[in-house]
């Protein structure tokens, strides 16, 4: 314990320093002059503005993204060679007469491509089908995927 300290009193606290405000009219005016208002409402605006394009441009991006004219998956694949791989893809077009392309790749053991192939895929009258495609590749795949599909051909 220290022995500026008493037991039973606490210390006294400092008192804050006084405040004054300015009490005429000259001085507050001096004041305003001096240091005005922020201007909040351009930044309050542009805030806004910027929201609502961001928002728009999010809901629009989601909604279409989330329902596109053309998707498939890899369904099976298998190395006939080493030159070849035979993919089966499973195509879902909620259109039936939509035509659309779907990019196939192959890649080695060490993740490099080897094989890509376009498959082009006819306007039809069912909504989902299955396609089989032979993809050429310039050394031994080990796995194949769907890289991406959209509409048109």
């Amino acid at each position: 314990m220290s022995s500026d300290h008493t037991p039973g009193r606490e210390p006294e606290a400092a008192e804050p320093a006084p405040v004054r405000a300015p009490k005429t009219a000259q001085e507050r005016a001096r004041i305003a002059a001096r240091y005005p208002r922020a201007r909040r409402w351009p930044g309050v605006v542009l805030g806004v503005a910027f929201a609502l394009l961001l928002g728009s441009w999010t809901l629009w991006t989601a909604v279409w993204h989330a329902n596109p004219p053309v998707s498939a998956q890899v369904l099976s694949f298998e190395v006939v060679s080493d030159s070849e791989v035979r993919v089966v893809l499973h195509v879902d077009r909620p259109d039936p007469s939509v035509a659309g392309v779907c990019t196939v790749i192959t890649q080695a053991t060490n993740y490099q491509q080897v094989g890509e192939l376009d498959v082009r895929i006819a306007p039809g009258t069912v909504r989902l089908t299955d396609v089989t495609v032979t993809v050429r590749t310039i050394s031994r795949a080990t796995s194949a995927s769907l890289q991406g599909c959209h509409a048109g051909l």
